[in-house]
């Protein structure tokens, strides 16, 4: 079972989004209760969610926004002005923690962190997932900086190594790091690989090869992976083994 906390940050932009934001994050959406298999949300568990900051109604969320921003006595927003920060914060299923001491300490985090006002902290429990969503009203000095508050990839991937040091190694939790995807050159050394081998035992004509490949050039893993081919490494070349020899190597039986 993976050990992995995920943080994410996310800007939100347009005039009433707090006020959807909250919405969904206090399951005041009824179209997302009544969706089904369609819906990642199992009303069934909707109770077992709880507010750790804010209000417990969405509208009361926005009038707490307008209130703060209308105390700062700023200039008209314009369109595209980010509004708000969401953080989620989420666990593996199963994990065997104190989820309810997790998701208090990485608000608590949140706060000293980012030193804005938090309109609203929600746990969720009716998705597979336990999560938190936190939202922010980036409001510094009398102005709104959320570009700024949230800052690039350099600056996310401070505030996420941070993050697991300070709480998510509390709780023996390592950081998530999403799997790098392949540069172009490389994912094409992959279909020129597999192209070499099908051209060569297959019998089809190259040109429907081609067409025929082309569709995996964004993700030629599994297709690599069918084929029996190593992913290739940028500056190296793979020399690819015969069909008979792919199709006849011995396998190694599953693990139970």
């Amino acid at each position: 079972m993976s050990s992995a906390q995920i943080l994410c940050i996310k800007k939100l932009t347009g005039k009433s989004i707090v006020l959807v934001a909250a919405k969904h994050n206090l399951r005041e959406i009824q179209a997302e209760l009544s969706q089904g298999a369609a819906s990642s949300i199992d009303p069934a568990l909707t109770d077992l969610n709880y507010v750790l900051r804010g209000a417990n109604l969405a509208a009361e969320v926005a009038a707490d926004a307008k209130r703060l921003l209308e105390c700062a006595d700023l200039p008209r927003l314009r369109k595209d002005a980010v509004r708000a920060l969401e953080i989620v914060f989420s666990l593996p299923e199963g994990l065997n923690i104190d989820q309810a001491a997790f998701f208090t300490d990485a608000v608590i985090w949140t706060e000293a962190t980012f030193q804005v006002p938090i309109l609203s902290a929600v746990v969720h429990l009716d998705e597979v997932a336990p999560h938190c969503h936190v939202l922010l009203l980036p409001l510094i000095g009398g102005r709104m900086k959320g570009s700024e508050l949230m800052g690039n990839r350099t600056r996310l991937r401070a505030i996420q190594s941070d993050f697991n040091l300070e709480v998510g190694k509390r709780y023996g939790l390592e950081r998530y790091v999403a799997a790098q995807r392949p540069s172009r050159s490389v994912c094409k050394k992959a279909i020129d690989s597999a192209f070499t081998i099908l051209d060569r035992n297959s019998g089809l004509h190259s040109f429907i090869l081609r067409v025929l490949l082309a569709p995996h050039l964004r993700d030629p893993e599994p297709l690599l992976t069918a084929l029996g081919i190593p992913m290739p490494s940028a500056g190296t070349a793979v020399s690819p083994r015969s069909f008979v020899s792919l199709m006849t190597r011995k396998v190694k039986p599953e693990k139970p």
